[in-house]
C-alpha cells in the first residue's frame, strides 16, 4: 500500500509545544547526544535565541524551567563566562523533581516499601564489602544520637540519615538520590504513622538496636545477613505503624 491508500485513522497528529518547550527539548538533545556536557556554558540569551530562531521571551523561559530543575545555573555579565551554565553535578535537582512526582503519583504505599526494599538490600549487600571505617564510624555516630530523647520527627530524621548513609557507602549515586526522594517524599506520612503509635519511645528503642545489628552484619562483610535484617526492619516498621501490609520473603 503506498502513502496515498493509507486510512487516515494511522495518522496521528503530531504534538504541539510551545516555543520553549522546543528549546528545552533541543538542550535536551544536545545533552543526550553529547555535544552538550556538564560544565559547558550555554551561548548568552541573544544568540541563543538568534541561533534557534526564537525569541528572547522563549529561550529566557525554556532556562527558567531548566534551572528550577537544576539543569543549569544562570549566568551573570557578558563576555566568553558569561550566559548559563551545565550543572556539575544535578542531584540536588533530581532529588527534588522525584520528591515532587513521588508526591503526586498514584503509586500504593507498598510501590514504595517494594522500592525501598530493592533499594536498601542492594545497598547493604555492596556495603559490607567495601564500607570504610570512617563510614561504618559516622553510621554508629547517628545510632549513638537516635539513642537520645527524640521527637518523632527528629528521630525521623536520622534515620533517614542513617538509610541514605547505607546508600551512599554502596558506591551507587543513584541509589542514594533515590532513597534521599523516597525518605523526604514520605517524611510526613510516617511522621504522623509514627506519632498514633501507643507507645514510639519503645518503637524507637527497637528501631535502634535494628539499626546497630544492620552496621554490624555490614562490618562482619555478610552483606546477605544485613540486607535480610535490613528488609525485616523496613517491613517491620511499615507495618507496625499501619502504612503497608506487605510481608516479607526472601
Amino acid at each position: 500500500m503506498n502513502v496515498s491508500e493509507q486510512s487516515p485513522t494511522e495518522w496521528k497528529p503530531l504534538p504541539r509545544m510551545r516555543t520553549h518547550e522546543l528549546v528545552v527539548a533541543e538542550i535536551e538533545n544536545r545533552l543526550n547526544n553529547g555535544s552538550l556536557k556538564a560544565g559547558d556554558h550555554l551561548p548568552p540569551e541573544r544568540q541563543l535565541a538568534e541561533a534557534l530562531g526564537v525569541s528572547r521571551g522563549a529561550v529566557r523561559e525554556a532556562l527558567r524551567i531548566l534551572e528550577a530543575i537544576g539543569v543549569v545555573e544562570a549566568g551573570t555579565g557578558s563576555g566568553p563566562s558569561s550566559g548559563s551554565v551545565i550543572v556539575k553535578d544535578s542531584t540536588a535537582g533530581m532529588g527534588m523533581v522525584l520528591r515532587i512526582h513521588l508526591q503526586l503519583a498514584s503509586f500504593t504505599p507498598d510501590d514504595l516499601v517494594e522500592t525501598r526494599l530493592m533499594l536498601e538490600r542492594l545497598a547493604c549487600r555492596k556495603a559490607a564489602g567495601i564500607a570504610s571505617s570512617d563510614e561504618v564510624a559516622n553510621l554508629r555516630v547517628l545510632i549513638a544520637q537516635m539513642r537520645g530523647t527524640h521527637t518523632t520527627a527528629s528521630y525521623n530524621d536520622l534515620d533517614a540519615a542513617f538509610h541514605v548513609g547505607i546508600a551512599q557507602i554502596s558506591g551507587n549515586g543513584l541509589a542514594a538520590t533515590l532513597m534521599a526522594a523516597l525518605r523526604e517524599a514520605l517524611r510526613q506520612a510516617m511522621v504522623t504513622a509514627f506519632e498514633r503509635l501507643e507507645d514510639p519511645a519503645s518503637t524507637m528503642e527497637a528501631l535502634t538496636n535494628e539499626h546497630e545489628a544492620i552496621v554490624d552484619a555490614i562490618v562482619a562483610g555478610k552483606g546477605d545477613a544485613a540486607a535480610e535484617l535490613m528488609a525485616q526492619h523496613i517491613v517491620g516498621f511499615y507495618r507496625a505503624v499501619g502504612f503497608s501490609n506487605l510481608k516479607w520473603a526472601d
